[in-house]
């Protein structure tokens, strides 16, 4: 499975127009930058990851520029390719989900931490599992709780809402699991 942490600051490239010259074809592509991944997108279920919002630099250093959408069976940009990308995923954008760093809570309403990472099936784009925590030291000293993706119910309030037997996960990783 991949991370998306993994994924997370990787430059994303575009192909150039290259020039012609009259009579012969460029024998290379050229490529240039588009920007660096900073965000995944799931779908609204949580099962599987849509795509990865990408920042683009800023016009001049001044003018912010928006975010461009790059989807997960794609990794490459092409203009136009946001709606395109969309269309064929058959994704709703306005109903897709940003799971990373919210609140991760049972259905009961047990608070469990937020969500930190997912891994997922680079081939299909489906999530694999969730991973929450407590932040960065905690993470670090006492670990997750890996959430299969099974167990997400959906969103609500502003928080990943859970089966309640995500509870009942042991934390895995962490200098205390050592």
């Amino acid at each position: 499975m991949l991370s998306i942490n993994d994924l997370y600051g990787r430059k994303v490239y575009v192909p150039k127009k290259a020039k012609k010259k009259k009579g012969v074809e460029p024998d290379e592509i050229k490529l240039g930058k588009l920007g660096k991944v900073h965000m995944a997108v799931f779908s609204p279920d949580g099962r599987e990851v849509v795509g990865f919002l990408v920042t683009r630099p800023d016009i001049v250093g001044m003018v912010k520029r928006a975010d461009a959408f790059l989807a997960w069976d794609s990794f490459r940009i092409l203009d136009g390719l946001d709606d395109a990308a969309r269309k064929r995923l058959g994704v709703d954008w306005d109903s897709c989900v940003m799971w990373e760093g919210m609140d991760a809570k049972t259905a009961s309403g047990k608070k469990l931490g937020y969500v930190s990472n997912a891994d997922f099936d680079a081939k299909t784009g489906r999530v694999g599992s969730f991973f929450v925590g407590d932040g960065g030291v905690a993470r670090a000293l006492v670990g997750t709780f890996q959430i299969p993706a099974s167990m997400v119910k959906g969103y609500s309030n502003g928080c990943m809402i859970v089966k309640d037997a995500a509870a009942n996960i042991e934390l895995g990783g962490g200098a205390a699991a050592k």
